[in-house]
């Protein structure tokens, strides 16, 4: 029903001027091959992804603006023992959003996402973004989301979300289907760095359990980029979570002047979950480097290498990636194990495949 609503949108919303109307398209298509000895033999997919802007009222003081995104797509994947085709059309985002000059507040399905992590992200809460996928896809949070931006840069976040029984960024439980979390966020500018600080509140699935999520997040910038995320989330005492769960990031960044310029990345990222704060009773941890280098005015190549010290096992990533005006066309090479550990690993299972990706944009 709500994407019959959006095709009656676009028809009608194609007759109003420009200034208040907007639509962008964004398509693509992928196809996935992968190497003989995986279980998984090829992967074949299409996706159309509109998006409708609409400037409701425009004041000199205040405006109020829409958007919606739909996804209607298509993948067809084949295995060793069976193949399954999966259609989709859905409602991707939606939100209405007041605005003045230091104030917004954004209600609907939307995305919040905030930290200065890159690939190994202790602050991914509502998110799922994958750094090795260009259109960034993600799955949307119902939610209400207010912010308030002093003079200085300082801003103020505070949110409600409406939770469902399914996983959100890098969560260990899932929430209590139907029930509400709350949050916020304070980021203040400092003389040489920018800090911040965040909270969460959800209840779980599991038993009469209860979450208090707290974050610490800060970057500093000067020949190099460095940046921290610190995570802990403590769990009210039960037999199914632990009382404790502590995650950490620390990052760097630098263009080297070699050639067209080389840019590095680097991310270590610490998980451990225990009973005492200051004890340990599971632990590990990933190391990535990011590297990503401009052959020419419409072309670059760039890798991911994430190594897993607990499991000891690598995470390879190569990308090169043509642009034109409207069109991207992505080769990308997994290389990695065929053992998925979908835990703070933040690693997923790709086996070693070849994947070629065109986007277009209109």
């Amino acid at each position: 029903m709500k994407v019959k609503i959006f095709c009656l949108l676009i028809l009608f919303c194609t007759q109003i001027q420009a200034e208040v109307f907007k639509l962008k398209n964004d398509f693509w298509s992928w196809a996935t091959i992968f190497d003989e000895s995986s279980s998984q033999k090829y992967h074949l997919g299409i996706c159309y992804k509109p998006t409708i802007s609409l400037n409701i009222i425009k004041k000199e003081k205040f405006w109020i603006d829409f958007e919606t995104i739909a996804n209607f797509s298509y993948e067809y994947r084949k295995n060793d023992s069976i193949s399954f085709d999966d259609k989709e059309a859905e409602i991707y985002c939606s939100w209405i959003r007041y605005s003045t000059d230091q104030f917004e507040t954004r209600f609907g399905l939307q995305k919040i996402n905030f930290g200065s992590a890159q690939i190994l992200r202790s602050l991914k809460w509502f998110d799922t973004i994958d750094p090795r996928d260009p259109q960034e896809e993600t799955e949307a949070v119902l939610a209400a989301l207010f912010r308030y931006y002093f003079l200085n840069n300082a801003n103020v976040w505070f949110w409600g979300i409406y939770a469902k029984d399914e996983f959100k960024g890098l969560e260990s439980f899932v929430s209590r289907d139907d029930s509400f979390e709350f949050g916020g966020r304070i980021q203040y500018p400092f003389e040489f760095c920018e800090a911040a600080f965040s909270f969460n509140h959800r209840k779980l699935k599991i038993g009469d359990t209860h979450e208090n999520r707290f974050g610490f997040d800060a970057r500093w910038d000067f020949e190099i980029g460095l940046w921290l995320e610190a995570v802990v989330s403590k769990y009210n005492k039960n037999e199914f979570t632990p009382n404790w769960e502590k995650l950490l990031t620390i990052g760097a960044d630098y263009s080297i002047p070699f050639g067209n310029g080389l840019y590095i990345l680097c991310e270590h990222f610490i998980y451990s979950n225990s009973s005492k704060i200051l004890k340990s009773d599971y632990e590990t941890n990933s190391t990535a480097i990011w590297l990503n280098y401009p052959i020419g005015l419409l072309d670059n190549i760039s890798t991911i290498l994430i190594y897993d010290w607990k499991n000891r096992d690598f995470y390879r990533y190569l990308s090169y990636q043509l642009n034109f005006d409207y069109w991207s066309i992505y080769l990308n090479l997994f290389w990695n194990p065929e053992i998925t550990n979908f835990d703070a690993n933040q690693t997923s299972l790709d086996g070693k495949s070849v994947q070629v990706m065109v986007v277009y944009n209109f």
